[in-house]
């Protein structure tokens, strides 16, 4: 654990200092320009506060700020998009999911209901702050005990998604998350404590139909024992565009528990489609299964909705 607190440390102190000196040698000017009347959007930045990301490559200028003709989301797949939503800009990504797993007899279902997470613009273009929660829905059928059933919303999730960097040819575009849950839970579903952690996402546009997204995580969890470990999570998720409107993608999941007594590494492999209703609506659809042993089997399908504003 000590080691787990020192790497987020310093992570987060890393971004703070780079905000700081950024900060430090950025133009203060107000924008000169009228504004568009997107949330009071400015057309020009020239201040620090309208820039794209916090840090550039080396020889890279500045980004054109604002968001994307069409709305990103972060679901379906677990990797989390580098991209941000834009300054002033706010979207909600919701959704259904259900698993089952069958180990030694003893079915496991469970639902997912609603799924929101905002995700909202704020203070910076390179700025976002997050939050979501899940009702959920678990029924267990032992055939030496019988069966139970629990259901209730699962803890808070905050967090905030720092734009780094924009890609550059081979270099890619950055972002960090410092996130964490918050326990106020139902009983059965709730950590009882805040669980922190931050993921780093990295992102490769290969051409005008292939993206690669990856992302990197490390979060505090709690086992069935109560024991305190870290959880690590490796993505690797390729995003293939079919038509305008249409999309896929296929990921690759691995968790890896350091320091649990009995939560197992498990692996997953994850597909699905989106479908562009217009440009700031998106639908969705994804399955995902087991490729280990302590893996579920039916790890997760559903469908989502997403809307931008």
């Amino acid at each position: 654990m000590p080691h787990f607190y020192c790497i987020q440390t310093a992570l987060l102190r890393a971004v703070t200092l780079a905000v700081l000196a950024c900060a430090a040698t950025a133009r203060c000017e107000e924008p000169t320009v009228a504004l568009d009347g997107d949330w009071l959007r400015p057309v020009a930045r020239t201040s620090f506060r309208y820039e794209k990301s916090l840090l550039r490559w080396a020889g890279q200028g500045p980004g054109e700020p604002g968001r994307s003709e069409t709305i990103i989301t972060d679901r379906p797949h677990i990797s989390e998009a580098s991209n941000l939503v834009g300054l002033g800009t706010a979207q909600l990504e919701t959704g259904y999911s259900y698993s089952r797993d069958s180990n030694s007899g003893v079915v496991t279902q469970g639902q997912s209901f609603g799924e929101p997470l905002l995700r909202l613009g704020v203070f910076a273009e390179w700025f976002e702050f997050r939050l979501a929660t899940t009702y959920l829905l678990e029924q267990q059928r032992d055939p030496m005990t019988g069966s139970t059933r629990l259901r209730g919303f699962d803890d808070l999730y905050v967090g905030a998604k720092l734009a780094l960097t924009r890609q550059d040819g081979i270099l890619p575009e950055t972002a960090i998350f410092p996130q964490m849950r918050v326990p106020v839970g139902r009983d059965g579903f709730s950590a009882d404590e805040v669980l922190p952690g931050y993921l780093f996402a990295y992102s490769w546009t290969i051409n005008d139909w292939l993206e690669l997204e990856c992302n990197n995580q490390a979060n505090r969890r709690i086992d069935d024992t109560l024991h305190t470990y870290v959880e690590l999570i490796q993505t690797a998720n390729f995003e293939v565009t079919i038509t305008d409107k249409f999309g896929s993608f296929y990921e690759f999941i691995l968790f890896t528990p350091t320091g649990a007594l009995t939560a197992q590494t498990q692996y997953y492999f994850h597909t699905g489609f989106v479908y562009l209703v217009t440009d700031n609506m998106q639908l969705d659809i994804h399955s995902a299964v087991g490729l280990s042993e302590a893996s579920d089997d039916l790890a997760f399908t559903g469908a989502g909705w997403s809307i931008r504003y």
